[in-house]
């Protein structure tokens, strides 16, 4: 397996300037405790997996394989192949959660590591 830097502080920060927000504000929007995203960013450190549950929470539209790996596009894209576009927001947001869900499952069945401890743990 490849060496791993993990740059998500970096991507956190995209999505703070590209929702317009301060590091105080984004973190009173996701709900987490006072300069623990602002110090994240300056340590260029790893966020915890509830902060960015969270985020993705907060913002359902960012990309989780954006998010975690840097792949792909930051904002999930609107249209959904074989779908029509339905005015309805509860619809939409349903979707997009099943998009999130379905990128965590494929990225983390992409790493060996992680398919072989899931499948231990199902015998």
């Amino acid at each position: 397996m490849e060496d791993f830097i993990d740059e998500t502080y970096k991507r956190v920060e995209q999505i703070i300037n590209y929702k317009r927000f301060n590091i105080r504000s984004f973190e009173e929007e996701i709900n987490v405790s006072n300069n623990s995203v602002g110090t994240a960013i300056r340590r260029k450190s790893s966020f915890k997996s509830n902060v960015l549950n969270k985020i993705l929470h907060s913002f359902p539209e960012i990309n989780p394989t954006w998010l975690l790996t840097g792949r792909e596009e930051m904002l999930i894209s609107n249209k959904v192949e074989g779908i029509a576009n339905e005015p309805d927001s509860v619809y939409k947001l349903e979707n997009i959660s099943v998009q999130v869900k379905e990128s965590l499952l494929k990225l983390l069945l992409e790493d060996e590591e992680v398919k072989k401890a899931l499948m231990s743990h199902f015998k």
